[in-house]
């Protein structure tokens, strides 16, 4: 959609939403093709294969596995701000106050952990979580810039923190996740 300024196709961040090729035309001899079916890498774990979309969350017997995952991956912060759940000493405690905040509650009053943690997991596929990570080298790219060179650095500018600020969110993220820093206090100091 993004490639093509417009709907072209059906999409769903599930799998089992593509059931034949689907051929989109970019430009006049390219072509993107659409395939049903999601290519899994080998060594992926049962917590990599639900984390990234490939398993249906409805499928999963016991969801709470895999949201301590969740969990450690987004930040506090966000949590909180999504499920209005404070404080937590372990997945299974937020899970019993998310579900008892949403009313998933089983017979006896007791919270439906399961319940909880595929609503959890569903925001997480469908983006509604806000995480993002930095390129793997991204930091041994930074390093060897710095010694390359630090005399020829010093008279460039320093590069930004690279961050979320020029993609359009549907999240407020906090401002170290948005590569922003204290800027100020240096013009007219000189």
């Amino acid at each position: 959609h993004t490639l093509k300024k417009k709907k072209v196709c059906k999409v769903a961040p599930i799998p089992g939403e593509t059931k034949v090729w689907q051929y989109i035309t970019l430009m006049k001899s390219i072509y993107l093709i659409d395939c049903p079916g999601t290519v899994q890498p080998s060594g992926n774990s049962e917590e990599d294969a639900v984390l990234k979309g490939v398993v249906r969350i409805e499928q999963l017997r016991h969801a709470a596995d895999f949201v301590e995952e969740v969990l450690r991956r987004v930040k506090p912060e966000y949590v909180r701000r999504t499920y209005d759940v404070q404080a937590w000493d372990s997945p299974t405690d937020f899970l019993e106050q998310y579900g008892r905040r949403i009313g998933k509650l089983l017979k006896g009053g007791e919270p439906d952990i399961n319940a909880a943690a595929k609503l959890v997991l569903h925001d997480w596929q469908r983006g509604r979580l806000p995480y993002f990570t930095l390129p793997p080298d991204f930091a041994h790219r930074a390093d060897a810039a710095a010694e390359e060179g630090a005399a020829a650095a010093s008279a460039l500018p320093t590069p930004k923190q690279p961050g979320v600020r020029g993609i359009v969110t549907a999240h407020k993220f906090l401002p170290e996740d948005e590569g922003e820093e204290e800027e100020g206090g240096d013009e007219g100091d000189e």
